[in-house]
């Protein structure tokens, strides 16, 4: 399925929010397998027109997972300038849910492009395939620091 995106209309293309969402010393991550490569992301998405970063964390979240997020904090900012693409990535804490997948996420689920929510211990985390690599190498570095909730 090509790409979907259901808020075109109002969509900003080169800025992402994205959150780094914990509960019980365990982070909530998409795994993805695309074309044969596995990986795994942080929920988010694009933020649309009008919208605050932190509005777009909790609507994002709440789309692609069903769960419900609380003590959002900006914890650090990327700016790709070869790409144009700006990327705000979110500390949260879990509230209320549990990972459903939703959103533009469920319907373009398929075999050749899976999408799973999956709490993964900070522990396992380390060794996995995290997208981008700079978001992975801050969470190891929190987590070094006492990154527990």
């Amino acid at each position: 399925m090509a790409d979907l995106h259901l808020d075109q209309e109002t969509r900003i293309d080169n800025q992402r929010c994205a959150a780094i969402i914990i509960k019980e010393n365990k982070l909530l991550m998409m795994h993805r397998i695309k074309d044969g490569y596995e990986y795994y992301v942080f929920v988010g998405g694009h933020r649309r027109e009008g919208e605050r970063g932190e509005t777009t964390l909790i609507r994002e979240v709440m789309e692609e997972s069903s769960l419900t997020v609380k003590h959002i904090k900006l914890v650090f900012e990327f700016k790709d300038y070869a790409r144009d693409n700006y990327d705000s990535y979110y500390f949260c804490e879990w509230e209320s849910g549990e990972p459903k997948l939703g959103g533009e996420e469920k319907i373009k689920n398929s075999k050749e492009n899976s999408y799973n929510l999956e709490w993964i211990s900070i522990e396992r985390f380390e060794n996995l395939n995290v997208l981008p690599a700079f978001a992975k190498h801050w969470v190891i570095d929190m987590k070094s620091k006492g990154l527990k909730k």
